[in-house]
């Protein structure tokens, strides 16, 4: 399945199209590159990362901002593209044995570290036998599937599983190979503060908290791109990196929906955004109460409009859920259907479960991962209690919010979101519908079969599966759909800068003219 794409340009100037990114001016780190005399503009580009990387070391990190530089520095077997199709990257080619236990993959010849280091078969088994045998790697949970990795030939590296997986390949899209004879020699620590890799960029320059300077390497083993030089800086503040984009010392940033208006009328800058690979849902306990009347949980999810959180409440930078999925992530169905607003048959559905103004208490919290977080619990409380649907309000900060999630605490619904990383359905299918999950309350037998299921299918039949785990679920209400919001950017203007569902940058495909 390869999903449609949800561009939108936003607030830009009249004439202005997508495509390549295509850099009117340079901001920041380096020199202009252009031709002199022409009208050829750099090929440099700045851009903010919203949070510091706490480690280059691809073995033992794994945060999602990080991989912005990792895509650029070191290669994967496979590489997932802005619609969220796999595409062949350090792999040519892939394919599992019958009964989906085992993953051979064809690697490319003449591939080189920017130390000349030849990386082989041996450099993919010794990335991944490192984070195997390294339960404190943050990548470690991505190779829970694996029980051992070997070097068939040169150009070969086998997988054995511990259990039928098809979407295993698209875990290897996270998993930085290195040339091991240089990580070895230099031991892990030096390794993190002078990562080699056999991306299309070096490593010129890392200054922790300040910028990680990327230059475009002439010897590169694959087609070269355009950029010829990449500076990565850590931008906390949201407001900060949209008037850095303003300013033109920053040419791409993401930022929040409550940013994009001031981007209205500029000349130096537009917003654009691209739908995300996350939805934004309410759990539900379906044991607790009067949530274990599925006349209840059915009422509530008629009972909110998320056509208005959508449009209104979000500014347009979001779309009504489905599922439990969103768009961009294999797995997503078009056949799956949600409870339509209806907040007269909520009413109905109401009186003929019994409910008294009940009260239900109602989780959420005021900050951190879901934008405008109060405002969208605010938003729902006022729909529920129009249907006549009582809710007790308890905001929290995310960390508290998030250790409630971990620990199932909720006694009631709860806002949440899951934006999975590889944008596979494996990893929130784990989360919501097995019985180790988080968000797994209901803990129903038929979810955790049919979750298992899809991975010892591939193709058309586990699309299948999918949707009836999704539309099961969803006739259940063990979740209500709300929204999957759009990732906005502020670019500098006359860009055709294109985000990816996973707002991670990755210039590697982009132009400059």
């Amino acid at each position: 399945m390869t999903p449609a794409r949800r561009s939108r340009l936003i607030a830009a100037p009249a004439g202005l199209a997508l495509g390549g990114l295509v850099l009117a001016g340079c901001a920041g780190g380096f020199a202009d590159t252009s031709s002199d005399g022409g009208d050829t503009a750099p090929t440099s580009v700045v851009a903010a990362l919203p949070t510091d990387p706490t480690s280059m070391d691809p073995l033992q990190s794994g945060a999602l901002v990080v991989l912005s530089v990792f895509f650029h520095t070191f290669d994967q077997l496979v590489a997932i593209g802005p619609d969220g199709e796999m595409l062949p990257q350090l792999a040519t080619e892939w394919a599992a044995n019958e009964d989906v236990t085992e993953w051979d993959f064809t690697l490319a010849e003449g591939v080189t570290a920017s130390n000349g280091e030849e990386i082989t078969a041996d450099d993919v088994v010794f990335s991944y036998t490192t984070i195997l045998n390294d339960p404190g790697s943050e990548n470690h949970a991505y190779l829970s599937s694996v029980e051992s990795v070997e070097a068939v030939d040169d150009h070969t590296v086998r997988f054995h599983l511990t259990a039928p997986f098809s979407a295993f390949p698209r875990n290897t899209s996270l998993i930085s190979v290195v040339p091991a004879d240089t990580y070895e020699e230099m031991g892990a620590d030096a390794f993190a503060q002078d990562p080699i890799g056999s991306g299309p960029y070096a490593l010129e320059n890392v200054q922790k908290g300040v910028a990680y300077d990327l230059v475009r390497r002439d010897d590169y083993w694959g087609e070269a791109p355009e950029i010829a030089e990449i500076s990565l800086r850590p931008v906390a503040s949201d407001e900060s990196r949209a008037n850095g984009v303003l300013s033109g010392s920053l040419d791409v940033a993401q930022i929040g929906p409550t940013l994009v208006p001031q981007f209205e009328g500029a000349d130096q800058a537009e917003v654009v955004s691209e739908l995300s690979n996350g939805v934004v849902f309410l759990g539900v306990n379906s044991t607790a109460g009067v949530l274990a009347d599925p006349l209840v949980r059915e009422a509530i999810a008629a009972a909110i409009d998320t056509d208005s959180l959508a449009s209104d409440l979000l500014s347009g930078l979001a779309e009504p859920a489905s599922a439990t999925l969103a768009p961009a992530v294999e797995g997503y169905s078009e056949d799956v259907t949600s409870i339509a607003y209806d907040p007269e048959r909520a009413r109905e559905l109401l009186a003929e479960a019994g409910y008294d103004g009940e009260t239900i208490p109602f989780d959420y919290a005021t900050d951190g991962r879901i934008p405008l977080s109060s405002e969208v619990a605010q938003g729902i409380q006022g729909f529920l209690e129009e249907a006549g649907i009582t809710v007790d309000m308890r905001g929290a900060d995310q960390e508290s919010h998030t250790l409630k999630v971990r620990e199932r605490e909720f006694e009631g619904i709860y806002l949440n979101t899951w934006a999975p990383s590889t944008l596979d359905g494996d990893l929130p299918l784990t989360d919501l519908y097995e019985p180790d999950g988080n968000n797994n309350y209901a803990q129903d037998p038929r979810t955790e079969e049919l979750a298992v299921e899809q991975r010892g299918v591939t193709g058309p039949e586990r699309e299948e599966v999918f949707a009836e785990l999704l539309q099961y679920s969803n006739d259940q209400v063990y979740f209500v759909p709300l929204y999957v919001p759009m990732n906005a950017f502020a670019v500098a203007a006359d860009s055709g800068f294109t985000p990816r569902a996973d707002g991670l940058f990755d210039f590697r495909e982009t132009s400059a003219r």
